[in-house]
Protein backbone atom coordinates (compact mmCIF):
# COMPACT_ATOMS: atom_id res chain seq x y z
CA UNK A 1 0.00 0.00 0.00
CA UNK A 2 1.62 3.22 -1.14
CA UNK A 3 1.41 6.82 -0.04
CA UNK A 4 -0.18 7.47 -3.43
CA UNK A 5 -3.14 5.26 -2.44
CA UNK A 6 -3.60 7.22 0.79
CA UNK A 7 -3.53 10.51 -1.09
CA UNK A 8 -6.15 9.23 -3.51
CA UNK A 9 -8.39 8.06 -0.64
CA UNK A 10 -8.26 11.51 0.95
CA UNK A 11 -8.69 13.46 -2.30
CA UNK A 12 -11.79 11.42 -3.13
CA UNK A 13 -13.09 11.46 0.48
CA UNK A 14 -13.20 7.66 0.36
CA UNK A 15 -13.28 6.84 4.06
CA UNK A 16 -13.73 3.09 3.57
CA UNK A 17 -10.61 2.91 1.36
CA UNK A 18 -8.73 5.10 3.84
CA UNK A 19 -9.63 2.80 6.73
CA UNK A 20 -8.68 -0.27 4.69
CA UNK A 21 -5.28 1.22 3.96
CA UNK A 22 -4.78 2.17 7.61
CA UNK A 23 -5.66 -1.39 8.72
CA UNK A 24 -3.02 -2.63 6.28
CA UNK A 25 -0.41 -0.48 8.03
CA UNK A 26 -0.29 2.40 5.55
CA UNK A 27 0.53 5.00 8.18
CA UNK A 28 2.41 7.88 6.59
CA UNK A 29 1.67 10.88 4.38
CA UNK A 30 4.91 12.58 5.42
CA UNK A 31 5.65 15.56 3.13
CA UNK A 32 2.72 14.82 0.78
CA UNK A 33 1.27 17.79 -1.12
CA UNK A 34 -2.39 18.59 -1.77
CA UNK A 35 -3.47 21.46 -4.01
CA UNK A 36 -7.07 22.48 -4.67
CA UNK A 37 -8.43 19.26 -3.16
CA UNK A 38 -12.07 19.12 -2.05
CA UNK A 39 -12.22 16.85 0.96
CA UNK A 40 -15.60 15.91 2.35
CA UNK A 41 -17.04 14.33 5.47
CA UNK A 42 -14.46 11.75 6.42
CA UNK A 43 -12.30 11.11 9.48
CA UNK A 44 -8.55 11.18 8.93
CA UNK A 45 -7.04 9.39 11.93
CA UNK A 46 -3.97 7.66 13.39
CA UNK A 47 -1.71 8.78 10.57
CA UNK A 48 1.48 10.74 10.15
CA UNK A 49 0.72 13.92 8.16
CA UNK A 50 3.86 15.73 9.26
CA UNK A 51 5.31 18.27 6.83
CA UNK A 52 2.33 17.95 4.50
CA UNK A 53 1.30 20.92 2.36
CA UNK A 54 -2.34 21.82 1.78
CA UNK A 55 -2.90 24.69 -0.64
CA UNK A 56 -6.32 26.17 -1.51
CA UNK A 57 -8.07 23.03 -0.26
CA UNK A 58 -11.73 22.91 0.74
CA UNK A 59 -12.56 20.80 3.79
CA UNK A 60 -16.27 20.17 4.34
CA UNK A 61 -17.12 18.12 7.43
CA UNK A 62 -13.61 16.67 7.66
CA UNK A 63 -12.25 15.44 11.00
CA UNK A 64 -8.56 15.14 11.89
CA UNK A 65 -8.46 12.83 14.92
CA UNK A 66 -5.20 11.91 16.63
CA UNK A 67 -3.21 12.94 13.55
CA UNK A 68 0.42 14.06 13.56
CA UNK A 69 0.39 17.40 11.70
CA UNK A 70 3.79 18.56 12.88
CA UNK A 71 5.23 21.05 10.40
CA UNK A 72 2.12 20.89 8.19
CA UNK A 73 1.30 24.01 6.16
CA UNK A 74 -2.27 25.01 5.31
CA UNK A 75 -2.35 27.96 2.90
CA UNK A 76 -5.57 29.60 1.71
CA UNK A 77 -7.74 26.68 2.80
CA UNK A 78 -11.43 26.71 3.80
CA UNK A 79 -12.79 24.67 6.69
CA UNK A 80 -16.55 24.19 7.14
CA UNK A 81 -17.87 21.99 9.93
CA UNK A 82 -14.41 20.51 10.52
CA UNK A 83 -12.79 19.14 13.68
CA UNK A 84 -9.18 18.94 14.78
CA UNK A 85 -9.04 16.86 17.96
CA UNK A 86 -6.04 15.45 19.84
CA UNK A 87 -3.79 16.39 16.94
CA UNK A 88 -0.10 17.24 17.08
CA UNK A 89 0.20 20.78 15.68
CA UNK A 90 3.80 21.57 16.64
CA UNK A 91 5.34 23.91 14.03
CA UNK A 92 2.14 23.67 11.97
CA UNK A 93 1.09 26.80 10.10
CA UNK A 94 -2.32 28.03 8.98
CA UNK A 95 -2.15 31.13 6.77
CA UNK A 96 -4.98 32.92 4.99
CA UNK A 97 -7.58 30.30 5.93
CA UNK A 98 -11.32 30.73 6.46
CA UNK A 99 -13.02 28.67 9.16
CA UNK A 100 -16.77 28.23 9.77
CA UNK A 101 -18.44 26.13 12.47
CA UNK A 102 -15.20 24.23 13.04
CA UNK A 103 -13.18 23.33 16.12
CA UNK A 104 -9.66 22.82 17.42
CA UNK A 105 -9.76 20.91 20.72
CA UNK A 106 -7.39 19.01 23.02
CA UNK A 107 -4.30 19.52 20.84
CA UNK A 108 -1.48 17.21 21.91
CA UNK A 109 1.32 19.65 21.03
CA UNK A 110 1.16 23.28 19.89
CA UNK A 111 4.83 24.19 20.13
CA UNK A 112 5.74 26.95 17.65
CA UNK A 113 2.35 26.67 15.91
CA UNK A 114 1.43 29.68 13.74
CA UNK A 115 -2.08 30.86 12.86
CA UNK A 116 -2.00 34.01 10.73
CA UNK A 117 -4.33 36.03 8.48
CA UNK A 118 -7.31 33.77 9.24
CA UNK A 119 -11.02 34.36 9.79
CA UNK A 120 -13.08 32.26 12.19
CA UNK A 121 -16.87 32.28 12.47
CA UNK A 122 -18.81 30.22 15.02
CA UNK A 123 -15.75 28.11 15.85
CA UNK A 124 -14.66 26.40 19.06
CA UNK A 125 -11.18 26.49 20.60
CA UNK A 126 -10.90 24.28 23.66
CA UNK A 127 -8.11 22.98 25.91
CA UNK A 128 -5.18 24.48 23.98
CA UNK A 129 -1.78 25.19 25.54
CA UNK A 130 0.61 27.13 23.30
CA UNK A 131 4.41 27.03 23.54
CA UNK A 132 6.07 29.82 21.56
CA UNK A 133 3.03 30.09 19.29
CA UNK A 134 2.05 32.96 17.01
CA UNK A 135 -1.49 34.22 16.49
CA UNK A 136 -1.55 37.21 14.16
CA UNK A 137 -4.13 39.13 12.11
CA UNK A 138 -7.09 37.00 13.15
CA UNK A 139 -10.79 37.80 13.29
CA UNK A 140 -12.75 35.47 15.56
CA UNK A 141 -16.52 36.04 15.51
CA UNK A 142 -19.02 34.20 17.69
CA UNK A 143 -18.10 30.71 18.82
CA UNK A 144 -16.32 29.74 22.01
CA UNK A 145 -12.84 29.84 23.55
CA UNK A 146 -12.27 27.72 26.67
CA UNK A 147 -9.10 26.84 28.60
CA UNK A 148 -6.61 28.64 26.36
CA UNK A 149 -3.17 29.21 27.88
CA UNK A 150 0.58 29.11 27.37
CA UNK A 151 3.28 31.24 25.77
CA UNK A 152 2.37 32.97 22.52
CA UNK A 153 2.63 36.18 20.52
CA UNK A 154 -0.81 37.66 19.89
CA UNK A 155 -0.88 40.49 17.36
CA UNK A 156 -3.94 42.13 15.80
CA UNK A 157 -6.39 39.54 17.06
CA UNK A 158 -10.03 40.75 17.07
CA UNK A 159 -12.61 38.88 19.14
CA UNK A 160 -16.28 39.64 18.46
CA UNK A 161 -19.19 38.15 20.41
CA UNK A 162 -17.13 35.18 21.58
CA UNK A 163 -18.06 33.10 24.61
CA UNK A 164 -14.85 33.06 26.64
CA UNK A 165 -14.06 30.88 29.65
CA UNK A 166 -10.50 30.88 31.02
CA UNK A 167 -8.42 32.51 28.29
CA UNK A 168 -5.16 33.03 30.21
CA UNK A 169 -2.90 35.57 28.50
CA UNK A 170 -0.59 36.09 31.50
CA UNK A 171 2.38 34.53 29.68
CA UNK A 172 1.44 35.88 26.26
CA UNK A 173 2.68 39.00 24.52
CA UNK A 174 -0.46 40.85 23.42
CA UNK A 175 -0.39 43.80 21.02
CA UNK A 176 -3.13 45.60 19.04
CA UNK A 177 -5.72 43.02 20.13
CA UNK A 178 -9.38 43.93 20.69
CA UNK A 179 -12.52 42.33 22.06
CA UNK A 180 -16.17 43.36 21.76
CA UNK A 181 -19.38 41.72 22.92
CA UNK A 182 -17.48 38.88 24.62
CA UNK A 183 -18.40 37.21 27.91
CA UNK A 184 -14.89 38.03 29.20
CA UNK A 185 -12.13 40.37 28.06
CA UNK A 186 -8.76 38.56 27.98
CA UNK A 187 -5.85 40.27 29.69
CA UNK A 188 -4.24 43.12 27.68
CA UNK A 189 -7.01 43.06 25.07
CA UNK A 190 -8.61 46.44 24.45
CA UNK A 191 -12.37 46.67 24.82
CA UNK A 192 -13.84 47.78 21.51
CA UNK A 193 -17.34 49.18 21.68
CA UNK A 194 -17.76 49.28 17.91
CA UNK A 195 -19.08 52.82 17.94
CA UNK A 196 -19.12 54.67 14.66
CA UNK A 197 -17.17 57.84 14.45
CA UNK A 198 -19.15 60.89 13.40
CA UNK A 199 -17.69 62.84 10.51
Amino acid sequence: MSQKDLIKAIQTSDESLFNELISNKAKSLDAASFKGAQIGAMTIHTIDCSNTEWEACLFDGTTFDGVNLQGAFFNGCSFHGCKFTKTILAEASFDGCVWQKSSITDAEDLEAAEITNCQFKECIFQNLHFVDGTLESLTIASGKMENISGIAELRSVALRNVEIDNFDTSEMTVSACTASGCTQIPGNFVLSEGKRRRV
